[in-house]
């Protein structure tokens, strides 16, 4: 949804979501979006014969070894779902304290879902816990390419693990991240920012449990 905002206040706010301190519930919880059990961060690819050369012929000419079949590439491991159900845990959980505190519920936007699982898919591919990965564009420029039209932004992201394999267990690392988060105390709480923000309108969720059994959170929010 658009909004009046001016240039200077989105910059101003993108920069209070980033730059924000850390706590230590969990796991860390990182800078102004987002909060990791173990974080790391970062900035969403024969030769010619020589001259001259001949062959001699022999009375009992011997064939050249041939070349066995091409090892095969194994096959890249599938790319895994988001998990909806788990998603919508999340939501209903932070809808919950928004509506305690006067705040009017976050809305489910399929575009910032889509940043979102894109995100965390790059954050798995090994780039790890950063907000922007390299060769990935900007937050803004990510939820854009999602169809989005956005004049305040954010983002919360978060890994915990390693986890069961169970809906039950991922369900409660994705939870137990975001109530990290909500319950971070100033001045280190950008992500409770994002959390409670009267600014934002919308939110995408995504939650995803890697082959390693890491859970990966990223939230993406937009006006």
């Amino acid at each position: 949804m658009a909004s009046s905002r001016t240039a200077a206040p989105l910059i101003a706010l993108l920069l209070t979501a980033f730059l924000a301190g850390c706590g230590h519930p969990t796991g860390a919880v990182w800078a102004g979006t987002n909060a990791s059990a173990s974080p790391s961060a970062s900035d969403l690819p024969s030769l010619p014969d020589p001259a001259g050369s001949s062959s001699v012929p022999t009375d009992s000419p011997s064939a050249s070894p041939t070349a066995g079949p091409p090892t095969p590439t194994p096959p890249k491991p599938p790319v895994p779902p988001g998990n909806q159900s788990t998603a919508q845990a999340v939501l209903a959980q932070l809808n919950a304290w928004r509506t305690a505190a006067g705040l009017r519920p976050y809305t489910m936007l399929p575009g910032l879902v889509a940043s979102a699982h894109k995100h965390n898919l790059v954050m798995i591919a090994g780039c790890g816990l950063s907000h922007r990965c390299p060769g990935e564009p900007d937050l803004g420029k990510r939820i854009s390419a999602q169809g989005v039209h956005w004049t305040a932004a954010g983002e919360n992201i978060g890994e915990s693990g390693p986890n069961a394999n169970t809906g039950t267990a991922i369900t409660n690392a994705a939870t137990g991240l975001d109530l990290a988060m909500f319950k971070e105390k100033p001045p280190n709480d950008g992500h409770r920012h994002n959390l409670l923000s009267s600014s934002f309108t919308h939110i995408g969720i995504d939650v995803v449990r890697d082959s390693h059994g890491t859970v990966w959170l990223t939230q993406d929010f937009s006006n």
